[in-house]
């Protein structure tokens, strides 16, 4: 199975802090934040990588290369353009032979990734997502599925919402027929796609415990800063 990381993003909440590098490369204790999540797929014998990229994507390919310093191989997919996620995910294509995890380029989760994919093949499901539960999620968009485990829904995140909630943790299993879905051009995977899939009830979702680290924004970084440059 290969992994596809979208590594594309323009991080512009980052930029104040790490105005020189891409979102993918802010530092993690001490290292890109990219090596963090190659490492963690070699770990799991993810060892074929494509990086979506888009800003800053010659900057990357001169950090990480081939991958091999990491234990992977990787492959690069390079927006011209903006295309959003899944505009990224339509560009690398050519990319996808079978069943393909896909993991968004600033989230860090602490799971085994195979356990997404066999729910979702169990299931018979075109695709599924790792959930994690926050005991506050105002800041964040919320996920709620039925008792048999299929997402119901996507609610965008309300600061008005006080309480605990399960929240997406940037981790997918997609079978290939989700690239069948896929508009040309720009499109959110989030938005365009993810919602369609729920309609139909051919999106499962897979609560895990523990936690992920997601640095999309300057606390977030903070956050997984202290854990990993302890």
């Amino acid at each position: 199975m290969k992994a596809l990381v979208l590594a594309g993003g323009l991080g512009t909440r980052l930029k104040p802090r790490f105005a020189d590098r891409p979102k993918s490369l802010a530092p993690l204790g001490g290292r890109p934040f990219l090596v963090h999540q190659l490492e963690w797929l070699a770990r799991f014998g993810l060892h074929d990588v494509v990086l979506c990229a888009g800003v800053g994507a010659e900057q990357v390919r001169e950090t990480l290369g081939d991958g091999s310093a990491f234990g992977v191989r990787i492959e690069y997919s390079i927006e011209d353009r903006a295309l959003g996620t899944g505009g990224a995910l339509k560009l690398a294509a050519r990319h996808v032979q079978g069943p393909t995890l896909v993991m968004n380029g600033d989230t860090l989760v602490a799971c085994d990734p195979w356990g997404i994919e066999r729910a979702r093949w169990e299931s018979g499901a075109e695709g599924a997502m790792a959930l994690f539960h926050v005991e506050d999620a105002a800041s964040r968009g919320r996920v709620e599925r039925d008792e048999e485990g299929w997402v119901e829904r996507f609610i965008e995140k309300d600061e008005e919402f006080f309480g605990p909630a399960w929240v997406s943790g940037g981790l997918y299993a997609f079978s290939e027929r989700l690239w069948e879905r896929l508009p040309e051009g720009p499109s959110s995977l989030e938005r365009d796609v993810l919602p369609a899939l729920a309609a139909e009830h051919r999106l499962r979702g897979v609560p895990l415990e523990g936690t992920f680290y997601d640095i999309g924004t300057p606390e977030e970084w903070e956050r997984a800063e202290r854990r990993f440059g302890a």
